[in-house]
């Protein structure tokens, strides 16, 4: 649900900028103490196919080991880590890339 209140937001200020970039949520100070971090949450969705999608919210939002995502998504453990894995180099390289940007 989180995700979806972030990614109607993010889409209701590119519609009020008309075509302009999508809007950005900087991360918690705890999770990036060094370098100040913004993920492009409209970027990551799409990144991200519906499973992917889900699992991020289930284990990012709702704090669920992979067994528990499996489970209520009804899939393996591995795919879930599979798909885990995925979503999480995505966010290190856009992170990466951004940290390159501002040296």
């Amino acid at each position: 649900m989180m995700r979806r209140v972030l990614m109607d937001h993010g889409r209701r200020q590119k519609a009020k900028k008309r075509g302009g970039p999508p809007s950005r949520v900087t991360l918690d100070e705890h999770l990036a103490p060094s370098v100040p971090r913004e993920v492009d949450l409209m970027a990551l969705d799409e990144a991200l196919d519906e499973q992917k999608a889900r699992i991020v919210e289930l284990r990012a939002f709702g704090g669920l080991e992979v067994e528990e995502t499996a489970e209520a998504l009804g899939i393996s453990p591995a795919t879930v880590k599979r798909h885990w894995a995925f979503a999480l180099a995505w966010l290190q390289q856009r992170l990466s890339d951004q940290r390159s940007e501002l040296r």
